[in-house]
Order: structure tokens, then sequence, then C-alpha cells
């Protein structure tokens, strides 16, 4: 009996490290007022995912480190703590202002005896640990300056649980699993440092063979040795755990350390790092991509939803009125009273919530308490709890309105506005007094614009402001565009070589138009397949991350623009003979029925760019769209939609004569689908009789 007591006695705990700040303000005006890590997620404080993320990962106890609101978060993990199996401990400093401080601040208080698991207070994740912390256990037994160990998930550039504007470049050895350099990569790129990759060429000595990767979704899961707090306490300057951390590691001669990853795909992991990113894990949750981590699971003590037909969640207590409509992919809390004629579709409604008769929500986040009066519309928007908004509000995209809140009647918000009941320059501990904007909340509203203050968000203030831009709840990337192209078209010039890393200012987008009339001039010059072609277009596509949409608006004119409206057959220059040679190249670039719209709207203003003549214009735009409808890659309902929408109507001249070319086409079109339809009629009456 002796030795067995011995055995139990030493045997490891496994603990685990969670960094409940962000250190950033994406969330302002909302996190002025509570901690990032409590925001509610499909109604469930955010960090509740991160606990039960570690409780399946079989982690015994738990540091939570926390600055911002930390009597907030004591207050929440007391609460949880009493429900879960994990000894959970809350470790408060006012001085954390980095990454980097929490770990100096972790080794200077000796907590962490063994190997433990690192991870940000808001990870969503369904993943085991098991094997990794298998594979780093036996790495740490072979190799002591093996450290650390990322785990990695395998998703596409354009998945929708990335952030957009955040990404990373890694270079790896799949033999030995071992990280060799690391580059954070962002969107938008100023200088050329920034769009370069510097690394070791002596790399290739130990490892001939590597692969570069960007297809990864770092969601900060790392196994660390004991070490690792120790090595930010010996080196100052660290402050970031990817960009100053794991980078100086792979590049320091003198450290002597090894960092290795594991990738994952069959699993969900992303961080809600930014308020695009909690839209796109609230629907990820929703859709079920996060089981068993999803609504009617019931992560809350008390929560008692019910999962519906359509991926509608809902608890016992709501009421419905009859005539309200419930559509597709909804979370509704309990005792929320949903009224006459209101219509709910892709959005989440908290608990003790009021929503007014003929009240429009989509694509919004409703917290607790809120009450909407009838006759409201809330558009992909986020209003945290106790807000009102009084009869005939309008919310448009993007907004946050942030706690207690009043917007008065028959006022409209405009876009990506950000909105605060707290008074200029208060904390929580101010008593200062709130002057409401008539302009911005109404005549009877309480609340005022919300801008950052300057010298904020310094990690942010060094990189391009574009890159925050797009990290924004429904950000319209074209309207990125429009004004990046205003600022940098105002750039000043070059002055010399000497200083290029200032002045080599080029933005993403004049970039992208280079490589992409490159590409396909070398293709239409040297003869190449369409499909070698295609190849080096996604190559680029992902290379400078971005979208089909993009690619689009540079494609179709880049083929177009080939075309001689007055060439003569047999001279290769003629529409029939580009299109027939090129156009698949474009349909290569569609995917869907949107994707199809937005290549008519293209095609129009395409050709009335191109051709200033009217008349040649015509004789490339008519041929253009019939082949396009021929080869299927622009469908009878897509054609029809753009014919009949108010945007094809708009534009110059050359674009409204355009769409008066297509006129036949599409009085060919309707009347075969009414003599399609009159065909069907008269079999249904031929069966009944």
């Amino acid at each position: 009996m002796p030795p067995k007591e011995k055995v139990e006695s030493t045997e490891q705990v496994l603990q685990a490290v969670i960094l409940a700040d962000s250190f950033d303000e994406r969330f302002q005006p909302i996190t002025l007022e509570t901690a990032r890590c409590l925001l509610p997620l499909c109604n469930v404080p955010l960090i509740s995912y991160t606990f039960e993320f570690l409780a399946v990962a079989g982690v015994q106890e738990v540091f939570v480190f926390c600055c911002s609101h930390s009597d907030k978060v004591k207050a929440f993990v007391k609460k949880y703590e009493k429900s879960s199996n994990m000894k959970i401990n809350t470790i408060v400093s006012q001085e954390l202002m980095s990454v980097g401080d929490a770990m100096r601040e972790l080794d200077a208080k000796q907590l962490i005896d063994t190997d433990f698991i690192l991870v940000t207070g808001d990870v969503v994740s369904n993943m085991k640990l098991d094997q990794v912390l298998e594979e780093h256990r036996a790495r740490r037994q072979a190799d002591k300056s093996a450290i650390m160990t990322m785990v990695l998930k395998k998703a596409s550039p354009q998945h929708r649980s990335r952030s957009v504007g955040d990404g990373s470049l890694f270079v790896l050895d799949q033999g030995s699993k071992e990280c060799l350099h690391y580059q954070p990569v962002k969107a938008f790129k100023s200088t050329r440092e920034d769009r370069r990759m510097t690394m070791n060429m002596e790399i290739f000595d130990k490892h001939p063979e590597i692969q570069l990767r960007n297809d990864l979704i770092d969601c900060q899961v790392d196994i660390c040795s004991v070490e690792v707090p120790a090595l930010f306490t010996e080196n100052f300057d660290y402050q970031d755990i990817r960009a100053d951390f794991v980078h100086g590691i792979l590049t320091s001669d003198l450290l002597g350390k090894t960092i290795h990853f594991h990738e994952v795909s069959d699993v969900y992991a992303a961080r809600v790092r930014s308020t695009q990113m909690y839209d796109a894990v609230s629907k990820d949750i929703i859709s079920r991509w996060t089981f068993p981590m999803v609504p009617d699971s019931n992560l809350q003590v008390g929560d008692c939803y019910e999962y519906r037909r359509g991926l509608v969640y809902k608890e016992k207590s709501v009421v419905l009125s009859r005539t309200c409509v419930v559509e597709e992919k909804v979370v509704i809390g309990a005792n929320t009273q949903i009224d006459e004629m209101a219509v709910l579709s892709n959005c989440v409604i908290g608990k003790n919530c009021v929503i007014g008769a003929n009240v429009k929500i989509d694509n919004a986040y409703i917290w607790d308490n809120v009450v909407i009066k009838d006759n409201c519309v809330v558009q992909h928007s986020i209003i945290a709890n106790d807000a009102v908004l009084e009869q005939g509000v309008t919310i448009n995209k993007g907004c946050l309105i942030s706690f207690k809140v009043t917007v008065g009647a028959n006022t409209t918000v405009p876009a990506y506005s950000r909105l605060t009941a707290l008074a200029e320059g208060e904390d929580d501990d101010s008593d200062a007094e709130l002057i409401s904007d008539p302009a911005v909340v109404g005549a009877t509203g309480r609340g005022r614009s919300f801008t950052e203050a300057e010298g904020s968000d310094d990690e942010d203030e060094v990189e391009d402001p574009k890159n925050k831009q797009v990290s924004m709840l429904a950000f319209d990337m074209s309207e990125l565009m429009l004004s990046a192209k205003e600022q940098e078209d105002s750039a000043s010039d070059f002055e010399s070589e000497a200083s290029d890393l200032e002045e080599d200012l080029i933005s993403p987008e004049e970039e992208l138009d280079r490589e992409v009339a490159a590409t396909l001039d070398r293709a239409f010059q040297d003869g190449h397949d369409v499909d070698i072609a295609v190849l080096e277009l996604n190559t680029l596509r992902m290379a400078t991350f971005s979208n089909f949409k993009e690619m689009r608006k540079r494609v179709i004119p880049g083929v177009l623009k080939h075309i001689d409206p007055v060439a003569k057959p047999g001279s290769g220059k003629t529409a029939k003979e580009i299109l027939n040679r090129w156009g698949s190249l474009v349909g290569k670039m569609i995917h869907d029925e949107e994707d199809q719209l937005d290549g008519a709207y293209i095609l129009q203003r395409a050709c009335a760019t191109l051709y200033q003549d009217v008349a040649q214009a015509q004789r490339v735009f008519a041929p253009a769209l019939r082949y396009f409808y021929d080869e299927d890659i622009l469908e009878e309902d897509a054609i029809l939609e753009w014919y009949h929408s108010e945007k094809s109507q708009q534009g110059t001249d050359i674009e409204k004569k355009l769409r008066e070319v297509a006129a036949p086409m599409i009085q060919h079109l309707e009347q075969s689908d009414s003599e399609e339809s009159d065909d069907e009629d008269d079999e249904e009456d031929e069966d009944s009789e």
C-alpha cells in the first residue's frame, strides 16, 4: 500500500492558463463596461466555451489572468467553478498591458510546475488535445529544447472562421513537425518590408524539404513547457506570443530552442478576436459546426434550449405571438416576448427581451433585457444589455449599441456607428454627466457616438488602419476599396531609393491589378491553356488573400479588352473568337447565384468602360452576354434579376444603352418561361382528367 500512495501523490496535474484580456480595443465601447471574455456568444459568456474546451481536454487546474473589469471576471469564475470539476484560480494584475506582461507575472508567481496549456479567453473549439499532449510530452522526453507545440487548424484562406485582416504564414517541416519560421500577414501592407518575407537560408541545411503554409488558422492554443514564462522574463521586449516570442525563438541562434506544431482538420477551432469573428463564430455555433458546444447542450446552469427545425433554438419560457415569423438560424433566450408580425432571421435574441410588433431583425445580436418597440429594423448589428429602441428606429449594418443606450423614435442610425451611454472620458469610478447627442440618438434618446481616443490601441496604430476596418462587423470590402483608393491617390511622390521603405506605398488593389493584368497578358501572348491560366490566377488569389469577387472584377475586363469590336472573322480578335477561347476562364471565377449576378454587373460596367463608343460596346456586350448564358456561366434567373434590378438601370449612359441591347434576349427568356409554365399547367390538367 505505501508504494501505491507514493505513485498517486506524484501524479502530475494538467494545468492551463487563460489570458482573459485581449489587449486591444476592437469591441469598444462595449468593453469599456465589461470584459471581452464575458461577452455573450449565443447567450453564453464567451469564456464558458473556453472552460468547456479545457474541461474536455482533461484540465484539472486553471489560472485565469485578467486585468480590465477584474471584479466581474472574478465573480463569474467563482460562480462557474461551483458547477465545474476544475479548480479555477483568478490572478488579477492591474499592470498587465500585453501577453508578455502576463507571462512574466506567471513566471514571477511560480504557479506552474509542469507542461501547461496556454489559451486566450476567446477560444471556441471542440477539439480534443489528447494526441497533441502525448506528442508534446514524448518530444520533450527526447529533446528538452522543444519548448512549445502550437495547435494549427487547416482551412482555406477564404474560410469564414479566418479573421479578416489578420493572417499567418508558417514555414514548416512536416517530417519533424517543427515550425521553422513564422510571420504575421496583414491584409493591407504599406511598406516593402511588410510585403516581403525574410528567412534565414541556413534553414535548408537541416531541412531540405519545407512547406510554406498560409492555409492554417492559428487560434493560439499552445502546449508550453515551464521554460516559456521564464523566457519572457529573460527577454523583456517579448510582448506578443506570436510576433515577438515565436518569431524571436525561431530567429535566435543563442537560445537554441525549438517550436513544433500539431495540425488538425476535422474539428472546429476559432478565436472571437474581432466583431467580424464574433459574427462568424456565432453563425458556426448556430449551424452546429461546434457540436457538442451548441445552444441545446445548455452549457449554462439554468438554460433549457430546445432544438427545432431550421436551426432554431428556443427556451421554453419564450412567448411568441401567432403572427410573428421565426425564420432559420435563430436563438431566443428565456422570458423573451415576440409580438405580432415581427420577423426574425439569422439572429440571436437574449433573455428578458421585448420585441415589438412589425419589427424586422436580420443577422443581428440582441443581448439581455433589450426593448425594441414597434416598427423597428435592425440589420447586422450588436445591441448590448438594457438598450431601448423606440418606435420606428432603423439600425443599419455594422453598429455597436452599448449598454443602456436609448435610441429615440423614428431615428436612423448610420452604418458602422458605435453608441455609448457613458459620458466623455467616463470610467468605472467616474461620475461625469452624459451629454446625449440628439443628432445621433434622437430628441428623446440617451447616448452619444463613441470615437477612440488618440493614441489608443498602440499595436494597431503602427499598421495600416484598413486592417482594423476589415475586421469590423458586416464590413463591405467594396466600401473600403473606394476609400482606400482616395487615400492612395493623394500619396506623396517617391524621392529616393534610400528611403523607399517609407516611400514605396503601393495599394493592394493596384498591386493586384498589375498582377492579374500581367498574368492574363502572358496567357494571351504565350497561348497558355485555360487551365494553366486558372491555376496561376488561383495561386495569385491565395497569395494576396483576395476573394473570387476581387478576381472577377479584374478577370472579366482583362478578357474583354482583347476583343476588337471592328475585327474581321479569322483575325482571332472578334468577340466570338476571344470568348470561345477564353470565356471559360470567367466561368472559373463564378460559383453560385450571387457570383452570377455580380458577374452580370461587372460585364455591363466593363464593356461601358473599355469601349467609349456605344456601338462598339454593344458589339462586345451582346455576344458576351449570350455566350455566358449558352455556356451556363450566367443562368437565366441571374440574367433576369440583373436586368430588372435598379442597379442595372443606373450608371453611365453607355451602361443604360447596354441594358437596352439585352431587351430582346430578356423577352425571349421570359417568353420561354411562360411557355414552359403553360405546358406544365396543361400536363397537370391532363393528369387531373
